[in-house]
């Protein structure tokens, strides 16, 4: 028997054999198929190019795609919700920013009968107007409630005072947005529903679930992707917004940053990760551990389609925000000045590299990690290079990265208080 009271012993992390994704062409469309299961289950997702850079007006991609569940033609939602009972499988459609994601579970044998009824859903959904009305009510609440949370509101806040107020990326809707929304603005933009999109197929993938594919997806007459505009950002580098009653304060700080194929992206990431991308970092044990200002604090870097910004994020007592910030910029610039000793240094590039693995342990998850890459137009050079990375980096090479890009004049500061 092992004896628990002694830590096992660490070894090397090999250079892992990452899955390989099977890449075809079903007519127009693009499927990627990440064949990695052992039991008889399947995840199906269709990403469709439709989000904030597609829309007429600010949300009708949330109205359109989340009332695919409200009926079609031949079947009422009671009989949707029903036929997905019955297979024992589940459904979710969550739009984004930059699209929208319909995710299917479902056991092999029931896939190609619920692939028959997503196509009827997307093809002869017929948007009934009382379901409108209530979905957005619902939306109504949605608003209101982020809106009177310090830290989702300072969430959606910060990203205006990073894009500006016109950007699709730095939109702040608010109830009034919502209530403008009509039945006829749906109903105009219902043709997006079948703007072509990439599929994704994980598990238990073999040529039935391919030909089902093929016999569904084929017979839609889908339409390319509109042209979306192009948005300059206008940043906003200061702001405090003050609330009554309220106890804790929100805090941010972050800039706009260099995206997924700039060549010092994955020094950037290892950087980040220091200074407070998990529980060890510094910032944690300043601002958390020492001073006890917050129960976490976080930094992260944010890859969208079309821009990718850094963020530091936490929630503090109110009368202690000026102490959290300045602790904030002073992490900042020790890290600029002071590299990380050998056990500091080892404890992140172990963690990072244990992280990665992780991303890779299940057919679902790495359909998550790969469908990442296809979106941003990578190859899974890019996972390699990030390991190399990992085994190459030098504690010196973080204080290089952090005083390239964590420059203090260039950092937006936002206050929830």
């Amino acid at each position: 028997m092992p004896d628990r009271s002694v830590a096992p012993e660490a070894t090397a992390v090999a250079r892992p054999h990452l899955p390989q994704p099977r890449e075809m062409m079903l007519g127009n469309i693009p499927v990627t198929v990440v064949n990695q299961g052992l039991q008889p289950l399947v995840l199906f997702e269709i990403a469709v190019p439709v989000g904030r850079w597609e829309e007429p007006s600010p949300g009708l991609a949330f109205y359109l795609f989340k009332m695919l569940t409200e009926g079609t033609s031949r079947k009422s939602s009671e009989e949707i919700a029903e036929a997905f009972d019955f297979f024992g499988s589940h459904l979710e459609v969550t739009p984004t920013l930059d699209g929208v994601s319909i995710k299917l579970y479902t056991l092999n044998k029931f896939f190609p009968a619920l692939l028959e009824l997503l196509v009827e859903m997307l093809t002869e959904s017929v948007f009934p107007e009382s379901e409108f009305n209530t979905l957005k009510q619902i939306r109504i609440e949605q608003v209101r409630q982020q809106h009177a949370k310090n830290n989702a509101f300072a969430n959606l806040k910060f990203r205006e005072m990073l894009f500006g107020k016109n950007h699709p990326y730095g939109l702040l809707m608010d109830v009034e947005m919502v209530e403008k929304i009509t039945y006829q603005d749906l109903l105009r933009f219902k043709s997006a529903l079948l703007t072509t999109p990439q599929l994704y197929i994980s598990g238990l993938v073999t040529d039935e679930e391919i030909g089902a594919i093929d016999r569904c997806f084929g017979k839609v007459a889908f339409h390319t992707r509109q042209a979306s505009g192009k948005h300059r950002p206008e940043t906003t580098k200061q702001l405090e917004v003050t609330r009554e009653d309220s106890t804790q304060a929100s805090i941010r700080l972050g800039k706009i940053i260099i995206d997924r194929t700039h060549p010092d992206i994955h020094l950037l990431k290892i950087t980040n990760e220091l200074l407070g991308g998990f529980f060890g970092s510094r910032l944690m044990k300043n601002i958390r551990e020492k001073k006890g200002l917050t129960y976490g604090i976080h930094s992260s870097l944010i890859h969208l389609q079309n821009a990718s910004y850094w963020t530091i994020s936490s929630e503090i007592l109110r009368e202690k925000t000026e102490v959290a910030q300045q602790e904030i910029l002073k992490e900042i610039g020790r890290l600029k000045s002071e590299p990380p000793g050998s056990e500091e240094f080892k404890m992140v590039i172990n963690y990072m590299k244990g992280k990665f693995l992780n991303s890779f342990d299940s057919p679902f998850s790495s359909l998550e990690m790969i469908k990442g890459l296809k979106q941003a137009g990578l190859s899974d050079e890019y996972f390699y290079s990030f390991l190399d990375t990992l085994d190459t980096v030098r504690p010196e090479d973080l204080g290089e990265m952090a005083t390239r890009y964590f420059v203090e004049d260039d950092l937006i500061h936002l206050k929830v208080v």
